[in-house]
């Protein structure tokens, strides 16, 4: 499950441009690195909700695990077996 939820997230984020080669997946800062900027997170969140049918909340938008694509994909993980 959790790496059908990675090539989801990596796909989402990747329609702003693909993601440098070298990097670690996991701890990439998709937020920092502007792939994801303040005007395009709420889509960015609407799509996730709807592909795994699950609501995010403001604590796990803020929360630091969020901002990575890593620390994502275990919020989204743990929503689903909630």
């Amino acid at each position: 499950m959790s790496e059908k939820i990675k090539k989801f997230v990596i796909h989402t984020i990747e329609k702003k441009g693909k993601l440098p080669n070298n990097c670690e997946i996991d701890s990439f800062n998709y937020i920092d690195s502007g792939y994801v900027d303040s005007m395009g997170i709420i889509k960015f969140v609407l799509n996730i909700e709807a592909e795994f049918e699950i609501e995010l909340t403001e604590s796990d938008m803020e929360s630091p695990e969020f901002k990575t694509i890593g620390g994502l994909v275990n919020i989204i993980r743990k929503k689903i077996t909630e």
